[in-house]
């Protein structure tokens, strides 16, 4: 699945192909399944393979979880935390609650994982995961929640955009506008589609991109405009962007999740540092839209 052929897999296993041939042939006849389809010396997976792949994938996921658990415990260190996240906290929001985390608790080993929503729901549901940090449905009995602050999309242009002349930026002058969006699965992006659909307002050509924190690379390339969360821009580089208001307000809300029967001190600790990171930088920024909107003010706009 990996190497995409049988030589491949041979020197990544440190074994003879016609050995990793035979090895498939037995499994295959085992499961009762055809898993590759063969053709030109390579090797092409079936839907059953990725299917399988993926569970095959979870058992060995759990099973370096006991490994790295009982090496924590050899090494008497404190334990160890394993979080799954959104990407967009991944620059800066992510880090900074770490780093605070940290300072109280030094021998904690921590592991990240970046995926989207619905996966860090199934994650923390499955026990994959001590936290979840993700925009998941509340109606969830078996998991424990604690909410983030409510912030909010904002607009991202290029250098010297037309409408970068404006202190804030509403759906209708999305009209006609190249855009840079999100994923169809994305919340964020059926928030923004619904506010386009009510205002009636149809947007020029578009690239989608799947997480929030690349938008802003494709908008610094002059590729279009885009409504993204407040966080994704926190590592980005302003000298190649204008930051706006976007109006409606779209909100932006999130939570850190837990097994509803694992309320852990140390998982709830994190969670509530990393609340407060989040309610810092939501501060942070909305003190830098007001000075944006002064600076405007003073140009005459």
């Amino acid at each position: 699945m990996v190497s995409g052929s049988m030589t491949g897999a041979g020197k990544i296993l440190h074994v003879t192909q016609p050995a990793v041939t035979r090895l498939i042939k037995d499994l295959e006849a085992d499961l009762g399944l055809t898993l590759f389809i063969r053709h030109s010396g390579r090797i092409t997976p079936t839907s059953h393979a990725h299917i399988l792949y993926r569970e095959v994938e979870r058992y060995f996921y759990g099973l370096d979880r006991v490994f790295e658990s009982a090496r924590t415990l050899r090494n008497n260190r404190g334990g160890q935390l394993r979080i799954a996240a959104m990407p967009t906290l991944s620059s800066r929001t992510l880090p900074e609650a770490i780093r605070r985390f940290r300072q109280k608790n030094p021998d904690i080993d921590i592991i990240i994982e970046s995926e989207v929503s619905v996966h860090i729901l199934d994650a923390v549901r499955n026990h994959e995961v001590d936290l979840g940090i993700g925009r998941v449905p509340k109606e969830r009995d078996e998991i424990a929640r604690l909410s983030m602050p409510t912030s909010y999309a904002i607009c991202i242009l290029p250098k010297n955009h037309r409408l970068a002349e404006k202190k804030t930026v509403s759906v209708t002058d999305l009209s006609g506008e190249a855009m840079v969006t999100l994923g169809s699965s994305s919340l964020l992006r059926l928030q923004l589609d619904s506010v386009l659909r009510l205002a009636g307002v149809t947007v020029g050509s578009t690239i989608q991109t799947l997480f929030s924190n690349t938008a802003s690379t494709y908008v610094s390339n002059g590729l279009g405009i885009a409504i993204v969360d407040l966080f994704s821009i926190l590592g980005a580089d302003l000298s190649r962007i204008e930051i706006r208001r976007f109006y409606p307000e779209i909100a932006f809300d999130f939570a850190a999740i837990y097994p509803s029967g694992d309320r852990s001190p140390m998982v709830v600790e994190f969670a509530q540092e990393l609340r407060q990171v989040v309610s810092d930088e939501i501060t942070a920024m909305d003190k830098q839209m007001s000075e944006i909107s002064s600076s405007i003010n003073q140009l005459g706009c």
